[in-house]
């Protein structure tokens, strides 16, 4: 996501007519057109900016600033304020690559910001450079809620398509490496589904709680918008489970050849105690062994061996063990 190099600002749209702004901060703020301004709440000038905006609420300003990073949502008295979670801009399926967005939206401006480039706020600014029809900050802010689960729903695409290749190598019975990515994968999926469980938990009585920001078509989107979250949990739920089960599947197959290699050491063992036994008392270096003096000893004791070997696999079968 590129940024510019003024005042801390990141990307800014007017959304009278949806160009980017100039690469400064407005001062003050205009009143006679809707804008969208994404900042970079690591810049120091772009902080400096907020806490001089006395038109902008100072709950909405505390909050922009702040550091607490759970995913909720404020209603103000002619706004909403909001933490929303979302993946890294270089997210690489890292559990660790998740961040927060924060923004302000009221009848005539979005303002947002984050600390690091995240991906569901870039595809929204490659949106906002297509459109060229007037946008309300609410609308926008829909647009939003919708490439956040977008971003998500391409991981979980991604996440389904290496389950499929590990329930291929599987299929084809090559287990050996391949419970610790299903592992890895399944902790990934635990954390996007909080992520997305949170937003949506946090955004579902927003359509009914301010009905003056937005008209009824716009409501209907945005709840649209939020029910997209829910759809990109149950891909995500989807997936999971398939790791799980696949998982489960490796641990029986491991399971099973654990105890066929017992069985066949079992046997083993059973069939050679009485060679065992008889090897070991023959081997007793006393007087008075039998056939010591006899010219076919040798060949007397072989032939017990044999017949104790034969005698003890037929009681295996007799009992039901082969």
């Amino acid at each position: 996501m590129p940024a510019f190099d003024g005042s801390g600002l990141i990307c800014g749209f007017r959304l009278s007519g949806p160009h980017p702004t100039s690469d400064e901060l407005p001062e003050p703020l205009p009143q006679d057109h809707p804008l969208w301004l994404h900042l970079n709440l690591t810049d120091s000038r772009a902080r400096a900016w907020l806490t001089r905006q006395q038109d902008v609420p100072e709950e909405a300003r505390d909050l922009l600033l702040s550091a607490d990073a759970r995913v909720h949502v404020e209603l103000l008295p002619h706004g909403v304020l909001a933490v929303l979670g979302d993946l890294y801009h270089d997210f690489d399926l890292d559990p660790e690559r998740l961040g927060s967005l924060r923004l302000y939206v009221d009848e005539h401006r979005m303002i947002s910001g984050r600390t690091h480039p995240l991906r569901g706020v870039d595809l929204l600014r490659r949106e906002l450079l297509r459109y060229g029809e007037p946008l309300s900050p609410v609308v926008v802010f829909q647009l939003l809620i919708e490439r956040l689960a977008d971003a998500v729903a391409k991981v979980a695409t991604q996440l389904g398509d290496k389950v499929d290749e590990a329930e291929d190598r599987i299929l084809e019975g090559k287990f050996a490496g391949q419970s610790k990515p299903l592992g890895n994968l399944r902790r990934l999926v635990a954390k996007l589904r909080r992520v997305v469980g949170a937003n949506r938990s946090a955004l579902a009585t927003l359509p009914h709680a301010l009905p003056g920001l937005y008209d009824a078509e716009a409501g209907k989107a945005l709840r649209s918008a939020i029910e997209r979250l829910d759809a990109v949990s149950q891909d995500l739920e989807l997936v999971q489970e398939r790791a799980r089960l696949l998982q489960e599947e490796i641990a029986g197959n491991m399971s099973e050849a654990t105890n066929r290699n017992l069985f066949v050491l079992s046997i083993a063992t059973t069939t050679l105690l009485p060679i065992t036994l008889i090897t070991g008392i023959f081997g007793m270096n006393v007087r008075g062994l039998p056939f010591a003096a006899h010219p076919y000893g040798f060949h007397l004791v072989m032939v017990g061996i044999g017949a104790t070997v034969l005698l003890a696999l037929w009681l295996l079968r007799r009992i039901g063990a082969l």
